[in-house]
């Protein structure tokens, strides 16, 4: 693919093993993340950290599928599903999300996901 698909797959994959000081490397300072297009952004990498670390608490088997993958100017948008397991429950999770760019790190990241399909699954 290119350098944009690449630093978004290293990323979740820095995300699966655990390492977050490499997963940060990703993104921007002043990157502006939506967990869900229709949750509230979350401001800064700090920010966006710290709401991962809270997110990821009790998380396994953690596998990212990508089946889609476009990049057009600084845009790579990505159609994939999300795979874990937490607090007992297996999660499949369809998404797609937009990730923008600017000089090699993620500026700006929006996911879309049905929310309450996550919601059924967490609930089991």
């Amino acid at each position: 693919m290119g350098m944009m698909s690449d630093t978004y797959k290293e990323s979740l994959a820095a995300w699966v093993r655990g390492d977050r000081d490499a997963m940060a490397k990703a993104y921007a300072d002043d990157i502006v993340w939506y967990p869900n297009r229709s949750m509230n952004p979350v401001h800064g990498k700090v920010a966006m950290m710290e709401f991962m670390e809270k997110f990821g608490r009790g998380m396994t088997d953690v596998f990212y599928e990508q089946t889609n993958m476009v990049e057009s100017g600084n845009l790579l948008f990505v159609e994939g599903t999300e795979n874990y397991t937490k607090k007992g429950r297996k999660v499949q999770l369809p998404y797609a999300g937009v990730v923008e760019f600017r000089d090699g790190k993620i500026i700006g990241w929006r996911d879309y996901f049905d929310m309450k399909s996550l919601e059924a699954q967490l609930a089991g």
